[in-house]
């Protein structure tokens, strides 16, 4: 039996809620992740992807609606509690990167682990191996700051993936890297999968994206469609 990891239950966001420009972003969502599934959420610019990823991300809690991960109410945690989820649960992709850019690449990367008291040497290894996979292994030691923005976006990932979390959420991940690299990065996720039973949730305008998925939402206007 499939089991359900993450699940939105009549969700919505809204934006400046009674004021002149209200916006209901999210608009009576409900939609369910099943536990080592990709599942992948399209649909155009506006339409919402972001904004659901928001509340599965725990970055955000729902104006209205429930969000469950592992059969447990977090959309009313507080932030701190939210965190520590986030924390242990969760590797997170954003459109933007929010890396240290006078670190270098490695060092990115390693800096979760070191967070958890890993020595500094066996948390570089790991980070290494990740950014390997990202054919990054010749730009280990260059300053994000020096590194093009495809680059950049590939040492993102790499971070998000280098503590195995259970659920990896992505937004819009291939879309600085070409085409060959977005096969890689499939590649390496697909392997996360097998070997750690991973769940993938990703949105994405890609259709190379959309078809490898093991499920797809589309999202019009705030709405699944």
């Amino acid at each position: 039996m499939m089991e359900v990891i993450i699940r939105t239950e009549g969700v919505w966001k809204s934006f400046g809620q009674n004021g002149p420009r209200h916006v209901d972003a999210v608009k009576d969502v409900t939609v369910e992740i099943i536990r080592g599934k990709k599942t992948a959420l399209g649909g155009p610019s506006g339409s919402g992807k972001t904004t659901l990823l928001g509340l599965m991300m725990l970055l955000t809690t729902p104006s209205k609606g429930k969000v469950y991960i592992e059969g447990e109410d977090v959309s009313r945690f507080s932030e701190v509690f939210r965190a520590k989820i986030r924390r242990e649960k969760i590797g997170l992709i954003l459109q933007a990167n929010y890396l240290i850019p006078h670190l270098t690449a490695i060092e990115n990367v390693a800096l979760p682990k070191l967070c958890t008291d890993m020595a500094k040497s066996r948390a570089e290894d790991i980070a290494r191996d990740k950014l390997e996979q990202l054919d990054l292994g010749h730009r280990l030691h260059f300053k994000v700051a020096e590194l093009s923005g495809g680059e950049q976006q590939r040492v993102s990932i790499a971070r998000a993936l280098v503590n195995n979390p259970k659920i990896l959420i992505a937004d819009e991940p291939g879309s600085s890297i070409d085409k060959k690299l977005t096969w890689n990065l499939l590649k390496l996720l697909d392997d996360m999968v097998k070997n750690n039973a991973m769940t993938i949730v990703l949105a994405s305008h890609n259709q190379l994206i959309l078809d490898w998925a093991d499920r797809s939402y589309m999202m019009d206007e705030g709405k699944i469609v």
